[in-house]
């Protein structure tokens, strides 16, 4: 699942790579959040210019256990869950519009 975003984030973002049915994707790491004691994390594709797209995609985040840097983005199955990060990212995008003006 996939959201359409029309702000555009001056950020300095990590990079992860995903590996997809159609090859690996570089994505800009936007956020992470927490909610129901679980994080989740929003990245976006990142264009031909390694710039953010209006995509964002949503992901849980599992960190390492071993204190590493290999986590875990395991796919969100349940739509309602899904759902409720979409509206926790908005309200994450609405507090980055009060801080800007």
């Amino acid at each position: 699942m996939e959201k359409e975003v029309d702000v555009e984030l001056e950020l300095d973002v990590d990079i992860v790579t995903l590996m997809t049915d159609d090859g690996e994707i570089d994505c800009g790491i936007i956020t992470v959040l927490e909610m129901n004691g679980k994080e989740y994390i929003a990245v976006s594709p990142l264009s031909e210019e390694d710039e953010l797209t209006e995509e964002v995609w949503f992901y849980q985040f599992e960190r390492d256990s071993s204190g590493g840097d290999e986590h875990d983005l395991i796919f969100i199955e349940d739509e309602d869950e899904y759902d409720q990060v979409v509206d926790k990212f908005d309200e994450w995008l609405d507090t980055l519009e009060f801080e800007e003006a």
